[in-house]
């Protein structure tokens, strides 16, 4: 096998997170000097050294790196001061995802990375920058156990507007937040100080002209969420563009991205679970969103699993009939008591009246703070009082129901409403318990967890105990009837060893004198 490295621009990938807090400084310094290159020279020595050194370090760590792979699987071998040697097979590979920044369009060079199950759930198992059309012959070599010449390819392409409407759901200020407080933050280190506190006066200038009556300081904060919501759903909009999925013989292929694009290849027998998620306001107007759980798929910050973005209902059977038929969906069969519905109810009416409370206090004690309080009281109870929407269409929405090869859980969690079916072979433990206020109800809350990387675990809550026995084929006994149980599902117990029968004496006797 001829052994092969990684491409030149790795280098810098490699020195990248240490160059920029030494480059851009020292360009910097060199632009705004007066006294001449000699004088910038002699004052920036050692941080030229220190530069020089990380790059030689960045270049040594690219020449150690060594791969090859033939039609087996992929060899590695890399390590600066200990080596270290890997081998990934492709019938363990649970994914394998390319990615080409426009920014590594001119050099020809994408990043590929390749996942199994055994790894580490931040850092992917094989991660490399090669050329891109090394990158193509690869994937290929690496689909060829899964697939055969009569396997026919089947696209899923959906419109921009469901792409549009997939962003609205996913998008969230949390997203924007952090992105502008980088990007703000990385403009401070490379312009310096006095340019970040402008972008931040200026926003505050701005936010105070555009008040309309409001408090300022209600104000920005609106604008800031908003602002912020803007940049999460653009971020979105441009990652998701351009999506499609295709199936052919065991293997998922789904591509997206306007300005990054992104091809995954995924083997159809290592996806753990489905989930269907939508919002309430997705629900009223009958869209969906489905997304996978595969190892290395949505593994990277800022990305999701996506397998269909945004749908309607008399889509999504077909679409996911021709995609995953291994995982279909199966109809509730138990669902929670009517005797159960406070245990829905109390959780949002409890943070309603906290808060409505504790907003009144605020006024009553502080009466110069009213206009404030009050806005931070509505803006604050808006999302409790949504809550209670939500956790009153849990108790109609929340139930299980089992085929010969799924299980299919519905519930909600924060403001999602979730359907999710797992093929019975993926579940490792199902956990039945029970706190003191559910005994007396026979009420009980399980969870299911799934094979995977770290802890996945998907929880229904408040359901009849006597129905989830006879669903899950369990009795009373079995569980001690104790606050909290658990126990595996699905797995056959080994029958019990024979005995050996004992010989007697009189036969020993016998054997013994011919």
């Amino acid at each position: 096998m001829k052994k092969m490295r990684s491409h030149p621009l790795n280098i810098l990938e490699n020195t990248s997170h240490f160059l920029i807090l030494l480059l851009l400084p020292l360009l910097r310094a060199l632009l705004t000097s007066h006294n001449g290159f000699y004088a910038w020279i002699s004052g920036a020595w050692f941080d030229l050294l220190v530069l020089a050194f990380i790059l030689a370090l960045g270049i040594y760590s690219w020449f150690v790196f060594v791969f090859s792979f033939d039609e087996e699987g992929i060899y590695l071998r890399k390590g600066i001061f200990f080596k270290k040697y890997r081998y990934l097979a492709y019938h363990d590979l649970t994914s394998i995802s390319v990615e080409a920044p426009w920014y590594y369009v001119p050099f020809r060079a994408v990043h590929l990375r390749a996942d199994t199950d055994g790894g580490s759930t931040q850092l992917s198992d094989f991660s490399i920058t090669i050329h891109r059309d090394l990158a193509k012959h690869l994937l290929i070599v690496a689909k060829c156990p899964y697939l055969k010449s009569s396997d026919l390819k089947r696209f899923y392409i959906p419109s921009n507007f469901y792409i549009a409407v997939f962003s609205l759901i996913t998008s969230n200020s949390l997203t924007g937040v952090l992105y502008a407080a980088t990007s703000i933050s990385k403009a401070g280190d490379i312009f310096g100080k006095e340019f970040r506190d402008r972008i931040v006066n200026e926003f505050t200038r701005i936010t105070e002209i555009l008040a309309f009556g409001l408090p300022p300081a209600a104000a920005a904060l609106g604008y800031a969420i908003l602002f912020c919501w803007l940049i999460s759903f653009l971020l979105n909009l441009s990652q998701h563009l351009k999506f499609e999925s295709a199936r052919r013989g065991g293997i998922l292929e789904v591509s997206a991205g306007l300005f990054t694009k992104r091809h995954y290849a995924i083997t159809v027998e290592r996806i753990n679970f489905l989930i269907i998620r939508q919002s309430m306001f997705s629900k009223i107007f009958g869209f969906f969103s489905v997304f996978i759980h595969c190892t290395g798929y949505g593994k990277k910050k800022n990305e999701m699993s996506v397998l269909m973005p945004s749908g309607e209902a008399q889509e999504l059977t077909s679409n996911l009939t021709m995609l995953i038929p291994e995982i279909p969906l199966a109809k509730k069969q138990i669902k929670p008591k009517l005797l159960n519905l406070s245990r829905f109810l109390i959780p949002p009416l409890t943070l309603i009246l906290c808060v409505l409370g504790a907003g009144l206090l605020g006024i009553y004690f502080l009466p110069k703070l009213y206009n404030i309080l009050l806005f931070l009281l509505i803006i604050i109870e808006i999302p409790s009082v949504w809550w209670l929407v939500i956790k009153t269409y849990a108790f109609f929405y929340t139930g299980i129901g089992t085929r010969e090869e799924t299980v299919t859980l519905y519930y909600t969690f924060g403001y999602q409403i979730i359907a999710c079916a797992i093929p019975k072979e993926k579940i490792t433990k199902v956990e039945i318990s029970q706190t003191l206020f559910q005994i007396s109800t026979k009420c009980c809350d399980v969870t299911f967890f799934t094979y995977g990387e770290g802890k996945r675990r998907q929880k229904v809550l408040n359901l009849y105990l006597p129905e989830v026995l006879k669903l899950l084929n369990l009795s009373e006994e079995q569980l001690g009837l104790k606050p909290r149980r658990k126990f595996t599902l699905w797995k056959e117990a080994a029958p019990p060893p024979k005995k050996k029968k004992r010989q007697t004496k009189e036969k020993g006797k016998q054997k013994s004198n011919p």
